[in-house]
């Protein structure tokens, strides 16, 4: 198969699995990275202060195209400055001035509320009408895992309300707009790090991917008598493949796990420029979407910039059920830096998602 040209960061280390991380080893002579080798004096490296290399980490040493330190991680560096998403549907602003704040300051934690979300379930690209899609919550465990379940499920119904005007940006609506299903949802706990999976109401049904969404947190400040407003996403099952095939003719492999996700500023606003990748081992390499929001796919061009003002990037293949590290960074006034970082695990044949949003408060 033709393989993606890669700009990307594939996140491994130099060090042994379990060892700590350092981002302030010399530059290695000859590797070809920035003044002929690693580049490893990142800001914001604060981030790595407590990272470690899995054992099937790869690569494990700095070597062309991966010469950026960063995480426990070899990576390739970016090569556009940082830029904020403009003139979009969602994550969008007019205003164009990058918002890093938290990569300094994340803030704190305040104490837990218990709220009910409110929204529409809104579809990633494929797909007429929403109903038929089952909503859970959990906490994220250790590592990436999965742990106890929030609330109760529910599921989308076709006689449930639908958002008004209907969207009609989606380039696979039908005419007079797609049905996004209005949804409650009680009992979720705020300023707790959540896992939202969206999957078919049909068990081993074909309509609807398992979405495992992760780093998702609700804030105290976005409360607004006891509710909060939120849209999660869901995948058609099509979709998969035809992200796939778009990034290079590749197919899910259906033991293993994909990868997609956003990259956002603190303002939680969609970048373009940043470079993104994982510890562990995939097939090809990270791919970059176009910058079509009506209709999403990956664009082999976008491999040389990284993200497009959509933020969004994939990649396939994944082992599951092992800690995963996935990290960006970017390029702001010519400095490179560390944009996020957050473990996720995957799951046969299903999608897990990952919006990196800066950096996020923690206990």
């Amino acid at each position: 198969m033709k393989k993606l040209a890669l700009v990307a960061i594939v996140l491994g280390s130099a060090l042994v699995a379990g060892a700590g991380c350092s981002t302030s080893n010399p530059p290695i002579a000859g590797d070809g990275g920035a003044a002929g080798g690693c580049l490893a004096d990142l800001q914001k490296k604060d981030f790595c202060s407590s990272c470690s290399a899995p054992s099937n980490a790869n690569p494990t040493s700095c070597k062309p195209p991966r010469t950026v330190n960063a995480c426990c991680t070899y990576v390739a560096p970016p090569t556009k400055e940082l830029s904020r998403g403009t003139g979009l549907q969602r994550y969008s602003t007019t205003d164009p001035a990058l918002n890093l704040a938290c990569l300094d300051d994340p803030g704190a934690l305040e104490p837990s509320k218990t709220v009910t979300l409110k929204g529409f379930v809104r579809l990633f690209s494929s797909g007429n009408d929403s109903a038929g899609v089952k909503l859970e919550l959990f906490k994220e465990g250790p590592n990436g895992t999965v742990g106890e379940r929030v609330g109760t499920a529910i599921e989308t119904k076709n006689t449930d309300d639908v958002q008004t005007p209907k969207p009609t940006w989606l380039k696979k609506c039908p005419e007079g707009g797609c049905s996004f299903r209005a949804y409650t949802y009680a009992g979720v706990p705020t300023e707790t790090p959540l896992i939202v999976k969206t999957s078919d109401v049909t068990p081993n049904g074909s309509q609807w991917k398992e979405l495992y969404d992760y780093n998702v947190m609700f804030r105290n400040r976005d409360i607004k008598g006891d509710v909060i407003a939120y849209d999660p996403a869901a995948v058609a099952a099509t979709d998969v493949n035809t992200v796939a095939a778009a990034a290079g003719g590749f197919i899910p492999k259906p033991d293993k796990g994909v990868l997609a996700g956003e990259i956002h500023d603190c303002g939680d606003i969609r970048v373009a420029g940043a470079t993104v990748d994982t510890d562990v081992p995939h097939e090809a390499d990270v791919f970059y979407f176009g910058e079509n929001e009506a209709d999403p796919l990956p664009d082999q061009q976008q491999a040389r910039s990284g993200t497009s003002k959509l933020g969004l990037f994939g990649a396939l293949n994944f082992p599951t059920g092992v800690p995963v590290r996935v990290t960006a960074v970017g390029k702001v006034n010519g400095q490179t830096m560390v944009l996020g970082t957050h473990v996720v695990q995957m799951f046969p044949g299903a999608v897990t998602a990952l919006s990196l949003r800066g950096r996020r408060p923690s206990k």
